[in-house]
């Protein structure tokens, strides 16, 4: 009988993404945590930083950075990647500029061959 790993990806480390990371590592959430962004070095960083901190966590948890592909296998895709609103645009022009980044992740997350549930931050 195999064992199967609970995984969740994260799309986004800014501070939603990398703030629901630590959540999720403190509190032992998942067997599995993948980070996911476009500034990889960003979210190398992040899993760096919650790869310290393992020997203080209740229960460990497998962090890495990774890519879309790691999404086939995953329980659960979070959402926390956007852009903020700047003080010269509306919330309207906001709200479009995110429609089309989770529109792009959505579609990547689904050509990996993902199945899980989605949690989208907003």
């Amino acid at each position: 009988m195999t064992h199967h790993l609970n995984r969740v990806v994260i799309v986004g480390t800014g501070f939603v993404g990398s703030s629901y990371a630590y959540a999720m590592v403190n509190q032992g959430i998942s067997e599995e945590l993948v980070l996911v962004d476009v500034n990889k070095e960003k979210a190398k960083g992040e899993v760096m930083d919650l790869n310290h901190g393992q020997l203080f966590y209740e229960t460990p948890t497998n962090v890495w950075h990774g890519t879309y592909d790691d999404c086939k296998d995953a329980d659960i895709v979070c959402i926390t990647a956007g852009v903020s609103q700047s003080d010269e645009e509306t919330r309207l022009s906001a709200v479009e500029k995110n429609t089309q980044i989770t529109k792009s992740i959505v579609g990547d997350v689904m050509a990996s061959g993902f199945s899980g549930i989605f949690l989208i931050s907003t």
